[in-house]
């Protein structure tokens, strides 16, 4: 790893960082404490005793994206297990070992952080399949259009104002409306179908069965599912833009070609 490490020390005292403080490698912030949004790539934080998962809520909170390496009292190494089956990526005790392994321990959490994240299929917020694991199962099908000849249709739903909520009120927030938008898209889509959360702001649903049929059933329901949704909640309406892209077999089309297509489909961002 040749790139400097953004960390993030909560709680710890300057013997026990100094090493990682003198590392070119790593750019150092101290916090008394997580009380809002760090863009870190690792936190090193502190756990009092008895308080691992509250901590782990607290850190994955703020720093969501973030490796997380977790210091324990010497008599308090069970609460480093358990904040390592809350995620963690690493766990340290607080002896005299503390601050030669740190650095190490850091660069560690951080790179298994970035393979967790590459092989990651889910994503965490909606529980639909990601970009990594709506791609095998898409690429399958196209396979399968091939040698039967039927096309298959892709439907793009992007949720215009994400963005916009996650900068006025937080992650937590943009959260709840991708969760918004999955419960509407999931009542519109038929049971053979197959949705998934590709970005940020963009679902896919791929549509098994009759190309010709199954397009027109979908968008009908969408716009159903999204009127019940708009009249039965208290906030704004969810702001959604459609589109579609259809994969015509022997064309030598690729998932990443339906997707260039289904974002022009889509036009430009709102806002």
């Amino acid at each position: 790893m040749s790139e400097r490490i953004a960390v993030v020390l909560v709680g710890l005292e300057d013997a026990e960082t100094a090493a990682l403080v003198r590392d070119d490698g790593f750019a150092v912030e101290r916090l008394d404490a997580l009380t809002g949004p760090v863009g870190a790539d690792a936190v090193v934080l502190a756990v009092a005793p008895g308080e691992p998962l509250e901590a782990m809520r607290v850190a994955r909170r703020h720093a969501r994206d973030a490796a997380i390496v977790v210091v324990t009292a010497g008599d308090d190494a069970a609460d480093g297990t358990v904040a390592m089956h809350a995620g963690a990526e690493d766990h340290l005790v607080r002896d005299e070992t503390l601050a030669a392994l740190l650095p190490r321990s850091v660069r560690y959490a951080v790179a298994i952080r970035r393979i967790r994240r590459e092989l990651e299929t889910v994503d965490p917020a909606t529980s639909l399949p990601n970009l990594r694991g709506f791609g095998a199962i898409a690429e399958h099908h196209l396979r399968m259009a091939d040698r039967a000849g039927h096309p298959i249709v892709f439907v793009f739903v992007r949720l215009e104002e994400l963005e916009q909520v996650r900068t006025a009120l937080g992650p937590d927030a943009a959260d709840d409306l991708a969760r918004e938008a999955a419960a509407v898209i999931l009542e519109a889509v038929r049971d053979s179908d197959v949705p998934s959360r590709i970005s940020p702001e963009t679902f896919c649903v791929l549509l098994t069965g009759s190309a010709e049929g199954g397009e027109a059933i979908v968008l009908s329901r969408l716009v159903e599912a999204m009127a019940s949704h708009d009249a039965a909640s208290d906030r704004p309406r969810l702001a959604l833009a459609v589109g579609s892209a259809r994969y015509r077999p022997g064309s030598g089309g690729s998932l990443g070609g339906l997707l260039e297509e289904a974002a022009r489909s889509l036009g430009p961002p709102a806002g």
